[in-house]
This record gives C-alpha cells, sequence and structure tokens, in this order.
C-alpha cells in the first residue's frame, strides 16, 4: 500500500520509549516483556498530539530517519498515542505489527514521502485469472484481461473471478499471460488491503492495489481487492485497483467501500491499456458501495473490446442502482439472466451493456 501526504489512523513500539510519547512521564509504557501497560487517569485534549510530540525513526528503533526513509523491521506495542511526522518515507518491514490495545488509541502518519506497508508477503504463483495461452494477454479478476489476437471470434485474456464476495473482495489479483513457454513475462497480480477506521480516513497521496506490468513480452496483471471501513472517507488522493499496463491489459480488480460519508477522493478499478492493440484496454473490474448496495463499473476512459461479465444478480435483497461509464462494456452472459435493481441501470459516457452470449442471445430484463 503507497500513500501520500496522509493521515493515518491505526494501532503501535521497543524498549526506551521517549518522554514525549507519554501523557505522564510517571506511567510506564511498556513493561520489562516489550507488553503494553495499561495506562490510568488516560485523557487527551486537542493538542495532545502536536508537533512537539513527534517522534523520530530512533525513537522508532527503526534504521534511517523521518527525513529520508524510515525501515520498521521490529513490531511496537504501544500503550499510548503516537505520531508520526516527517518530510520523507515510512516502509514497515514484513510481520512486523503496530498494535496498541489501549480503547481510543490513536496512531497518525504525517508524511509528505511514501508509506509502504508490507502485509502478507507474495501473493499465489498462479491464480484463476491467469491465461493459459502464449499470447501476451492480461490477467482477470472484476474484469477480464484483454487480448490481441486477431480472429473472428470474442477474445479475452484471463477470467473473472470471486463474484459472489464482490461486496466483501478478498482474492488477490492474477498473473498477466507471457509470450513465453520458457520465461514468464507477465505483471503480478494486485495484492489485498483492508482498511478499518473508527472516524475519518483522509488521503492525500494513493492506496493501491494494482496489476504488475507486463512491457511489450506479457499481459499486464490483473487489479487486486480493496475494503474500506470507515465513517469518513476523504482527500483528494486516489484508491485504485486497476489492471496492469502489458501487450495485453490487466483487467481491474475489486473494492468495496462501507462508508457514510464519501467526499473527493478518486476511486478507479480501470483496465491495464494494451501496447498490441491500444484500442482494446483491459476491462474495468467492480467498485462496490456496501451502505447504498450500489455497484460502479468504470473504465476511466480507456477504449476497450473486452467486457466486464456481470453473473448472477442479487435477487432478495436487491442492489439499489448499477452504473456501467467512462467506456466499460458490461456483459450479461448467463442464459435467461435477471437484471433487476431498486433504482437505476444508468449507462454513462460510454458505457454499454451486451445481453447474452453470441448463440444464446436471451436475458429479462
Amino acid at each position: 500500500m503507497t500513500s501520500r501526504n496522509s493521515n493515518g489512523i491505526g494501532n503501535c513500539w521497543d524498549n526506551d520509549i521517549p518522554p514525549q510519547l507519554l501523557f505522564k512521564k510517571s506511567e510506564p509504557f511498556l513493561n520489562e516483556n516489550y507488553d503494553a501497560v495499561p495506562t490510568k487517569n488516560f485523557e487527551k485534549t486537542p493538542s495532545t498530539l502536536s508537533h512537539n510530540n513527534s517522534v523520530s525513526c530512533d525513537d522508532l528503533k527503526g534504521v534511517g530517519s523521518l527525513s529520508g526513509t524510515c525501515i520498521l523491521n521490529s513490531s511496537l506495542h504501544l500503550v499510548n498515542d503516537l505520531l508520526i511526522l516527517g518530510t520523507g518515507s515510512i516502509e514497515v518491514a514484513p510481520h512486523v505489527l503496530i498494535t496498541c490495545p489501549i480503547k481510543g488509541c490513536l496512531i497518525s502518519f504525517n508524511i509528505s514521502g511514501n508509506a509502504k506497508i508490507a502485509l502478507g508477503g507474495p501473493p499465489p504463483a498462479q491464480t484463476s485469472g491467469t491465461p493459459s495461452l502464449y499470447d501476451g494477454a492480461g490477467g482477470g479478476h472484476g474484469g477480464r484481461g484483454a487480448s490481441c489476437l486477431k480472429s473472428n471470434r470474442t477474445n479475452w485474456g484471463g477470467d473473472v473471478y470471486a463474484w459472489s464476495t464482490l461486496s466483501d473482495p478478498w482474492s488477490y489479483g492474477s498473473k498477466g499471460g507471457s509470450t513465453s513457454s520458457e520465461k514468464q513475462y507477465g505483471g503480478d497480480g494486485g495484492g489485498r488491503i483492508l482498511l478499518i477506521v473508527k472516524d475519518t480516513l483522509h488521503v492525500d497521496g494513493f492506496i493501491t492495489a494494482e496489476g504488475g506490468q507486463g512491457g511489450l513480452d506479457g499481459g499486464g496483471g490483473s487489479g487486486g481487492s480493496i475494503m474500506v471501513h470507515a465513517f469518513k472517507l476523504n482527500g483528494n488522493g486516489t484508491i485504485s485497483a486497476a489492471g496492469g499496463s502489458g501487450w495485453g491489459g490487466g483487467g481491474g480488480g475489486r473494492i468495496s467501500l462501507e462508508c457514510y460519508s464519501i467526499q473527493d477522493v478518486k476511486i478507479t478499478v480501470h483496465g491495464g491499456q494494451s501496447f498490441g492493440c491500444p484500442e482494446n484496454a483491459g476491462a474495468a473490474g467492480t467498485a462496490y458501495d456496501k451502505l447504498l448496495s450500489s455497484l460502479k463499473v468504470s473504465n476511466d476512459y480507456f477504449t476497450t473490446h473486452t467486457e466486464t461479465p456481470l453473473l448472477d444478480f442479487p435477487t432478495t435483497i436487491l442492489w439499489s442502482n448499477v452504473y456501467v461509464e467512462c467506456n466499460a462494456k458490461a456483459l450479461v452472459p448467463l442464459l435467461w439472466s435477471r437484471v433487476q435493481v431498486r433504482g437505476q441501470i444508468r449507462l454513462l459516457d460510454g458505457g454499454s451493456i451486451c445481453f447474452g452470449l453470441s448463440k444464446y442471445g436471451v436475458s429479462e430484463f
């Protein structure tokens, strides 16, 4: 995950705690076993986390500095609020945890560079959306990957999967295809991100689970999965599970938002650009608003002939609205598919829906 100029809220530390981290110097921060010690008379004021309370990279037992790059290699166990303020970047190494079990504990990152968090290690080598041929097609996930093969039949790269869990997506993206049977040139699939914030998530940078680049010898990887649960989501930044570019562009991933207020943040799940057929980018993924029960399929004006299949629509609790926009091409492929929502199905700015397959063009609308 990458974030610029962001204020994060989270939950976490080591020994020899600097006094500026404590509300009362007499209160212990950690015990001798590096476990959090509960604090008493815990009170906060608006000025508690000021610039004077900010810690250094050394205070965090990290390597480097917050004016350059600070790398955290050890887990942090907090018993009080923490402010990390700097003009550089911070990187949290794999398997490093930042935890604070105290109710109301606040951890703020306010940095001008990048916040890189390595969570779960490498994704699986291959997922179900990886193309099987050697034509450099893009990987699929929320949308199909693009194929640049020239033929009279409908072509696409990797196919979609995890449709039934689009409201709570938690699948990796898929690797793009290669142009060689001896070496894998395809871009990697996007990762998985889950953000749970009690109050406000402010994003002025980038939170990405995008597919990797495939170059001229491989397809782009498909976007991964992002879930955001927050009371408010705002800022001028971007949350993206877009497909990666390659010979054939990767399909977009899946994003789900559960937020009572969303302002200004750009949400994108577009397919990746195709170097081998520029007019045919990867297909758009899915962006789902969980509170509104609303689905959006947008390709951000990237031209494509590759479709985003919309499979079984819910029939017990109907979706409110479905938007297909910005050159996205949706496909309802199942025989006798029923497309029903409480509100509107809107096609905007070049968006389209195709019903049925070429041999079985029957759907109920």
